[in-house]
């Protein structure tokens, strides 16, 4: 009898109940909290007093009791939560209660809120205390859900009481038809002492379940048309997730509930709601039709142009309010208002394909869990994004309409490594593989050129990104703006150097066809190297960064995959110029696995040193079982196999940064050379009979151009002196640790010493020109043997430097010495005027006269 009583009370519950719903919808988008006693129809939930364990408590409180009973029919969700404060912690996290729920189909009734304090009830439960607000978590990725909070901040907590609650959500999704699907969770993040969970459903209705994990054994029993699934645990210890896990895998234990025999009814049920648009007017129907007049008959043009419309013009923001949480706008809407969320711009992209006869279908795919969706039951609840696919010209392609800026022409458009999806379209009944796009790279090229070790390094960084890469770095600068990367990329750099400026604005090469961006980075670096103490050498330290950030870090603990960024492929590039060359062995590092692979190079050319570094990511995670080997190939690339230095030579101070000795070299050098100068201009030379006067035959015809050449290989000397370092200490120093360092210094040497004698000659060969010496055609013709000489042998040494750019240097001046020797050396030998011009003496006296009457023949070159 008692028995029936309670099955009367239950029938007559639940008529109030889908009374109050219907109430609940004809006032929907009006946000309340309301008060209610219990449900009748819910189960009894024994009492249970034990405590967790001190130690596996955290944040200062404890759930004594997680329940949830679920009636199906009714479309109620009951929840009644216990939880107890046992520090002061605990009253900062636990004191306020918040839940969820979206007026547009749900009713909200709280039932009870108790403070337990020394075993007696505080009655807490104050509709007006509570704050219904906006709950749009999701407004920062452009999607508004239309749901509210029901937020309750309580008064007057302490350590040691027991704040009870229960509540009640009424309605569903009528999206959803009535098709029941759901997921429960049996584990949180908080100890529980006390779960208890029931379902309940018509005894007609079939439901699909699958456990994921351990579940607790379900009590199932039948009663009055209801069958009720019973689940209850004991002491549930907090979860813990690993912060590098994938988000496919599962570590709590649940259990998943569908309606849905298979995928097919999730196709059917789908396309029920989001049927492509026929017939289209507007807006819409123009721009078809100029896309139409503007590819003519090219369906791969119309395709690529009908893409571009969507994923450029129409932009992301989802209005997902109720039954649009799955059902998309129509198209003619989306494509109006200018905006729409995944499945509005999908079924719009396809209802533009069909219009040009392009067999085209939305796809549904979840962009976390991707192929391992295979492993979930078909639901609703499976997916968290839609796309496209179309067949053109034969060809099935992939479109996520929600990407913007891709690049490529025609067909050629990078689809995300979704894994599998749900084609909508009528007879499918199975996920459908997604072919993999061949992914992008990027393509790191960073270099140093070090003019001294206490000038600024001029530190250039190009970077080209490929296909995909180049789709987000190409999203990234458009929604950032240019003077905020530069800004955050010099910030970046600053962290490693803090005299790091700004050369340069960035440049940007975009070829959208081949779909590749280069973006090109100029800075400054002041204080590029830093200062051993004990060896009075200067240092810098080089380190692959970019490398780095994309190896997770690892603790002892983890126990679970280890997701990985996948696909990536990274190559990395640092080359540092430097005089000097470079003495170094030339090394090879790899590291090759089922998962990733790494490779590393050491090599030296000439001036410039090259560290390269590739790494790539073969698939999306690394296995529990491979994680030691992943750890240790981790910590030995981040111990020494990123990272390089080098030692420029002692310090100096940098305003006496001289080479003295070589200073005192050519100082002597040029005394030297002066004495010997004079004393050869004043050796007496023989009488020589010439016309009377001082006018004789004047200096021109082709010795004007050797005045000229003169003067502008004494300037000239005198600049590549200047600007060649052969007194800097820098230089000498840079020489002391590099492989070819007694030949660098040697034509150190010889370059000063080799210029210093041709500046000499130059000078003193133009003042016997401007004098008309006798002596001067002698004089000059082994000027040009010196200048040859020098050439032979500054080349023969800048073989033995291996440095590409000295040796072409001195090959240059070698021939030109060559050529001009070649040309005046006879000049100077046969030509007449050369004769009749240099033929004063030393001393100017020394001659014999003719007289004024004396004919002097005119010479000739």
């Amino acid at each position: 009898m008692q028995n029936c009583f309670k099955l009367y009370f239950s029938l007559i519950t639940g008529i109030l109940l889908l009374f109050i719903n219907n109430q609940c919808v004809m006032a929907a988008n009006t946000p309340a909290v309301h008060v209610t006693p219990r449900p009748g129809w819910l189960s009894v939930c024994k009492p249970y007093n034990q405590r967790p364990s001190a130690r596996t408590i955290e944040k200062g409180y404890f759930f004594a009791l997680i329940e949830q009973q679920i009636h199906v029919e009714l479309k109620a969700d009951y929840h009644h939560v216990i939880k107890e404060i046992v520090s002061e912690t605990g009253i900062q996290n636990a004191s306020q209660i918040n839940v969820s729920f979206d007026p547009s189909f749900q009713r909200l009734d709280f039932h009870e809120i108790t403070v337990w304090r020394n075993n007696k009830p505080i009655n807490r439960l104050n509709v007006a205390g509570f704050k219904v607000i906006a709950d749009e978590q999701d407004l920062s990725n452009f999607i508004y859900q239309g749901s509210y909070s029901a937020l309750l901040i309580l008064d007057d907590i302490r350590k040691g009481d027991r704040i009870e609650y229960s509540y009640t959500l009424t309605g569903r999704n009528p999206i959803f038809d009535g098709r029941f699907c759901d997921d429960i969770s049996f584990q949180w993040y908080q100890p529980i002492a006390h779960q208890y969970t029931v379902l309940v459903a018509s005894a007609q209705r079939k439901l699909n379940f699958k456990a994921i994990n351990t579940i607790p054994k379900a009590v199932i029993t039948q009663s009055a048309g209801l069958t009720r699934y019973q689940y209850e645990a004991f002491q549930v210890p907090p979860a813990h997730d690993d912060d590098n896990q994938p988000a496919w895998y599962e570590s709590r234990p649940r259990v998943q509930i569908s309606e849905f025999d298979g995928w097919a009814g999730v196709v059917n049920w789908a396309l029920g709601i989001n049927p492509a648009a026929t017939n289209i007017k507007g807006e819409l129907a123009q721009r078809i039709t100029e896309i139409k007049a503007k590819t003519g008959n090219d369906q791969v043009k119309y395709f690529r142009e009908a893409v571009k419309t969507v994923q450029n013009e129409v932009r992301y923001m989802g209005i997902e309010m109720g039954q649009y949480s799955h059902k998309a706008n129509n198209p003619e809407k989306v494509f109006k208002q200018r905006y729409g969320d995944c499945k509005d711009k999908s079924l719009l992209l396809v209802s533009m394909l069909k219009a040009d006869g392009i067999d085209a279908s939305m796809v549904l795919v979840n962009s976390n869990v991707r192929a391992h969706i295979e492993n979930y039951l078909p639901t609703y609840y499976a997916f968290d994004h839609a796309v496209v696919t179309a067949n053109v010209k034969g060809k099935q392609v992939w479109v996520d309409a929600t990407i913007d800026y891709q690049g490529g022409t025609g067909t050629d458009i990078y689809f995300p490594n979704y894994g599998k999806g749900l084609v909508l379209k009528t007879g499918n009944s199975s996920l459908t593989t997604i072919p993999q796009s061949r992914p992008g790279k990027v393509i790191f090229n960073d270099i140093y050129k070090v003019k001294n070790d206490h000038s600024p390094v001029l530190f250039t960084v190009k970077t080209t990104y490929t296909l995909n890469e180049a789709d987000d770095i190409r999203s990234h600068l458009a929604s950032t703006g240019m003077a905020e990367t530069e800004k955050s990329y010099l910030d970046y750099y600053a962290k490693t150097y803090a005299k790091i400026e700004q050369k340069d604005s960035i440049t940007v090469d975009d070829d959208l066809d081949k779909n590749v961006l280069t973006t090109t980075e100029t800075y400054t670096i002041k204080d590029f190297f830093r200062v051993d103490t004990e060896t009075n050498k200067k240092s810098a330290d080089l380190y692959a960064n970019y490398i780095s950030q994309q190896l997770p870090s690892l603790n002892g603990r983890i126990k679970t995959p280890v997701s990985l960024n996948y696909p990536l492929d990274y190559d990395y590039t640092i080359n540092v110029i430097l005089k000097g060359g470079w003495d170094i062995t030339d090394r090879t590092n790899a590291i090759t696995r089922d998962y990733y692979k790494f490779s590393s190079d050491y090599t030296s050319s000439g001036d410039t040193l090259q560290l390269n570094y590739k790494l790539a990511y073969l698939k999306d995670n690394v296995p529990v079982n491979k994680l030691d080997e992943f750890k240790s190939d981790i910590k030995k690339l981040n111990s020494d196999g990123l990272s390089y230095s080098f030692s420029y030579g002692a310090t100096t101070d940098p305003e006496s940064n001289i080479n003295n000795p070589m200073v005192v070299f050519a100082g002597f050098l040029v005394v030297g050379l002066i004495f010997l100068g004079v004393w050869i201009y004043q050796r007496e030379t023989p009488a020589i009979v010439f016309s009377y006067g001082s006018t004789f035959m004047p200096i021109g015809g082709w010795l004007i151009l050797v005045a000229i050449g003169l003067g502008a290989t004494a300037l000239s000397v005198c600049w590549n002196i200047f600007n060649g370092n052969y007194f800097d200490m820098a230089t000498w120093n840079s020489y002391t640790t590099s492989k070819y360092g007694f030949s660098s210094k040697l034509l150190l040497i010889i370059g000063a010493g080799g210029n210093i004698i041709l500046l000499m000659l130059a000078v003193f060969c133009l003042i016997l020109l401007l004098n008309k010496r006798d002596i001067f055609p002698k004089v000059i013709t082994g000027y040009f043997l010196y200048a040859l000489g020098f050439g032979v042998v500054f080349y023969i040494i800048s073989l033995t430097v291996h440095n590409d750019k000295v040796a072409g240097q001195a090959l240059y001046f070698l021939i030109r010495a060559g050529l001009v020797s070649a040309i005046w050396i006879p000049y100077f030998k046969r030509s007449t005027r050369v004769e009749d011009t240099f033929i004063v003496p030393y001393p100017p006296y020394n001659y014999s006269y003719e007289g004024p009457d004396s004919a002097y023949p005119a010479a000739k070159d």
